[in-house]
């Protein structure tokens, strides 16, 4: 085997090890986000990393058995990989007016559990460090003489609590979060549409070679 098959061999298997943990991460990220985020988003999550993690285990399998088959699968499902991150760049593009929309009909939501409910809205002022829906003068106005300890730093009463509502809070971290997968995406097509090259590449490597020895 030339210097050239093996460095592709030893350049793949690195990125798929890599990779495996990637669509690990996207899986737990996406299964974090449930009732936290749009549906398109967390199934173009759940997708995205199932298929990255297949790929790079049988990627690997392949690859160390120079296998045509399972090589030749691997390069498939890498393009299968490649169109769904281009479907996140270019058609799951949410802006950021929808983000914050979502957002805010999200802590709406909760708001109207809190009336209800004095307790529902500590996740998002705990998670988010915020308080009330717009600030914490909604308390005032819904007749809460005392804010709840979620709106105060650790919890702590005697500390000043948190001044920006959770509307607010909430839908930054959304842009953020999504503008920033958005960036991984264009990362992630780069990689993947080198990994595609160096999968076939290795197909027809081992497809000669199992002809050369079958002579």
């Amino acid at each position: 085997m030339g210097c050239t098959t093996g460095c592709v061999k030893c350049f793949l298997n690195t990125l798929n090890t890599l990779n495996a943990l990637s669509g690990l991460l996207l899986i737990a990220i996406a299964t974090l986000a449930l009732s936290k985020a749009p549906l398109a988003y967390i199934v173009f999550l759940y997708g995205l990393g199932g298929v990255i993690f297949v790929s790079a285990i049988l990627g690997c399998c392949g690859i160390c058995q120079e296998n045509v088959c399972m090589t030749a699968t691997y390069g498939f499902l890498l393009l299968g990989q490649l169109i769904i991150s281009l479907l996140g760049i270019f058609c799951f593009k949410f802006s950021k007016e929808y983000i914050e929309k979502f957002a805010k009909e999200e802590v709406q939501v909760k708001w109207n559990e809190e009336l209800v409910e004095p307790g529902a809205m500590d996740i998002y002022q705990t998670l988010y460090e915020c308080c009330g829906r717009d600030s914490p003068d909604d308390y005032v106005v819904i007749g809460r003489e005392t804010l709840p300890s979620s709106c105060y730093p650790q919890g702590n009463t005697q500390e000043i609590p948190y001044q920006d509502g959770c509307a607010l809070k909430t839908s930054q971290d959304f842009v953020d979060l999504f503008s920033y997968s958005n960036d991984s995406n264009w990362m992630a097509v780069v990689i993947t549409v080198l990994m595609v090259f160096g999968a076939f590449y290795l197909v027809g490597r081992f497809r000669k070679q199992r002809i050369r020895y079958s002579y």
